[in-house]
């Protein structure tokens, strides 16, 4: 549900107008009416063919599978998934009323609820869902859990803004705010192409605010009963792994004003992994002091 959201988002171009309808039929497709889907659905089909406006094709059999969910699994899916169609729906109708080359966001309050509705909503709708299926434990943790939870997705969707700053800034797509490059005296497309001093320092400037998130995933994992090991490790895994593309990144001499995104080795993506896998709580030890030291 959250990946058709995406496909509207990212896929689908149109005028403003038509990208509110189709997210207002999204969003009421989740609420239960199967007219909207339906229509959307075929609308979809009639595209040219990409994976994720065929996922929307198929929106009818998404829906059907969640209503064979229970009755508070479904509520949390449709709660997230809501939360963020309503906002991508925000950010990507206006952003279809502007010049192309407009950032896509004009503040560092915006950057910070863009994070939240397209990721943070997500690990507060995981941790529902986690409660749902094993238990919410008692009140206070739980609430410690909910108010963490954000923390996840902020950290992982500020590292892909980072690495994917050359491919989404060559396709017209620039999610630094607009305030940050005013510093600057900067147009977007004058962050690519060439090394400059102030690349540089918008590129450790949204580092920095990645790794600030970062650092709350341990907190989060640690939240976590010891004896539901895979939760843990879907959390963790993703957060070593972006430290560790951080570190890589900042290796990467044309990085981020080069032409591609910097990419961490496989061994490096399988060894955090495989270690992490027998040793839990030294992994959480070493991501804080990784992200408190600046280093992988």
């Amino acid at each position: 549900m959250c990946r058709a959201a995406d496909a509207l988002e990212d896929s689908w171009p149109g005028d403003s107008d038509a990208l509110r309808e189709r997210f207002a039929r999204l969003l009421s497709s989740f609420t239960g009416d199967r007219a909207a889907a339906a229509d959307l659905a075929a609308r979809a089909a009639s595209q040219p063919p990409r994976d994720d406006l065929t996922l929307v094709a198929h929106l009818p059999r998404v829906l059907a599978a969640l209503e064979r969910l229970p009755e508070a699994h479904r509520a949390a899916v449709v709660c997230g998934a809501t939360t963020l169609a309503r906002g991508m729906s925000r950010y990507a109708t206006r952003a279809a009323g502007r010049p192309r080359e407009a950032p896509y966001l004009d503040t560092e309050a915006e950057l910070e609820d863009y994070c939240f509705v397209v990721a943070g909503c997500v690990g507060v709708m995981l941790t529902e869902l986690f409660a749902a299926e094993e238990g919410a434990g008692d009140r206070a943790t739980h609430a410690r859990r909910l108010a963490l939870a954000p923390a996840v997705g902020r950290a992982l969707q500020l590292t892909n803004i980072l690495l994917d700053w050359p491919a989404d800034l060559r396709r017209g797509r620039c999610h630094l705010p607009a305030s940050w490059l005013a510093e600057h005296g900067l147009a977007p497309h004058q962050l690519v192409g060439a090394a400059t001093r102030a690349t540089e320092s918008l590129a450790r400037r949204l580092e920095e605010k990645a790794r600030e998130a970062l650092a709350s995933v341990p907190d989060y994992v640690e939240s976590i009963p010891g004896r539901c090991v895979r939760f843990r490790l879907f959390c963790l895994w993703p957060a070593l792994w972006a430290l560790g593309s951080l570190e890589h990144a900042r290796r990467d001499p044309h990085f981020p004003w080069g032409p591609e995104r910097p990419r961490l080795p496989r061994r490096a993506l399988l060894g955090s992994a495989v270690g992490s896998l027998v040793l839990q709580p030294a992994a959480l030890s070493s991501l804080r002091g990784a992200i408190r030291g600046g280093r992988a």
